[in-house]
């Protein structure tokens, strides 16, 4: 008989879901704080995987991902649709849907110390109110696990083609990343003070799912999502089932983001996920006041990754996160089977290119602006 997981003094029995909360604190009114985590304990023995959610308060898809996971399409937990059980699992499932619950109260991407949790980890038990939940999380919650999946979205202002970043220098975290089904894969080994850099360091092999954009449930993102961590439970063997693969696979290394020659208001002439070839307009943008239009065109062949959304830009500001595809062959294969399109497939083969741009940058290193 499998023996009983422990988690903050509470026995999971094998083939038993119990949701216990992990507390860290009190708010300004004295009131207790809490991160609810919900413990799935398989009947056979397997590894133990962490999903995390709302790092950034406003990143929303990932809650309804986990919702949708664990309860179906439906959301109601108990009935037939539901995808994952203790019953038919092995190993172990940690799962947090809202790590930073203040932040998803007061809708902020920021900790409400107006701090960015994801660069205070591995955090302190003595430090500020978002390095302490920082620890909380990382060692209280996520040093328990084998391996992690981390979603985000992209910051109010952009939205992202669903996309994985993992350090694919890490044996492990690559082949997650691959497992995980999406057709575009971003090398990065996360920003210093980043949950998934953290992780990766302590040997924990972590993938980020990036897609859609704040505040809002987007279909095609939550989709994506969940049947991406469908493919990883597959792949470690937690479940029984299929993975189901891309048609094709970008593991990108190095990306430009295009940005604005001037101020103005921003028409988008692209969908994010498209194909540009080089010279092909991606944007204009137009004088509100006097009427002055300037084109913008792709300095290269490649696939919007992100977009920005906001009408109102800045020069120098972000306008499209372009990959290159440099490849013939992977060119046809996107026009064939493009990303604006995608949704996850059984194929009998993926056809995988490396993108690096000599005049592109790591996705680490380019600004945060």
């Amino acid at each position: 008989m499998r023996k009983p997981f422990t988690f903050e003094g509470v026995d999971v029995e094998p083939g038993t879901a119990v949701r216990v909360p992990v507390k860290f604190g009190l708010d300004p009114l004295g009131r207790q704080l809490e991160i609810p985590v919900h413990i799935l304990h398989g009947i056979e023995d397997g590894p133990i995987l962490g999903i995390t959610s709302t790092i950034h308060g406003d990143e929303l898809n990932g809650v309804t991902i986990i919702r949708h996971l664990l309860h179906g399409m439906d959301l109601n937990p108990g009935t037939e649709d539901d995808l994952v059980t203790p019953e038919t699992l092995s190993g172990t499932l940690i799962v947090v849907p809202v790590c930073n619950p203040e932040a998803v109260i007061i809708h902020s991407r920021r900790s409400s110390d107006g701090r960015d949790l994801n660069r205070c980890f591995p955090g302190s038990r003595t430090g500020t109110h978002s390095s302490r939940l920082a620890h909380t999380i990382f060692h209280r919650i996520v040093t328990r696990c084998d391996y992690l999946i981390d979603l985000h979205t992209a910051p109010s202002e952009r939205t992202n083609a669903p996309h994985v970043r993992a350090n694919c220098d890490d044996s492990k975290s690559k082949e997650l990343a691959r497992a995980f089904g999406t057709p575009i894969v971003l090398h990065s080994i996360g920003p210093a003070g980043s949950l998934r850099r953290c992780s990766t360091k302590e040997g924990i092999h972590s993938v980020l799912l990036e897609a859609g954009t704040a505040n809002v449930f987007e279909s095609g993102a939550i989709t994506a999502g969940v049947r991406g961590i469908m493919n990883i439970l597959v792949h470690l063997k937690m479940i029984q089932g299929t993975m189901r693969k891309p048609d094709w696979r970008l593991i990108v290394r190095t990306s430009q983001w295009i940005r604005s020659p001037r101020g103005g208001m921003l028409h988008p002439l692209i969908q994010v996920g498209e194909l540009v070839v080089e010279g092909q307009p991606i944007a204009q943008i137009s004088n509100p006041l006097s009427g002055e239009v300037e084109e913008i065109q792709s300095p290269l062949c490649g696939v919007a990754v992100g977009l920005a959304t906001t009408p109102l830009l800045r020069a120098g500001e972000p306008v499209a996160n372009i990959a290159s595809v440099n490849n013939k062959k992977m060119r046809e294969r996107i026009r064939d089977s493009p990303m604006t399109g995608w949704k996850f497939e059984d194929v009998a083969e993926t056809l995988e290119d490396i993108a690096e741009d000599a005049d592109g940058l790591p996705i680490d290193e380019q600004p945060e602006d």
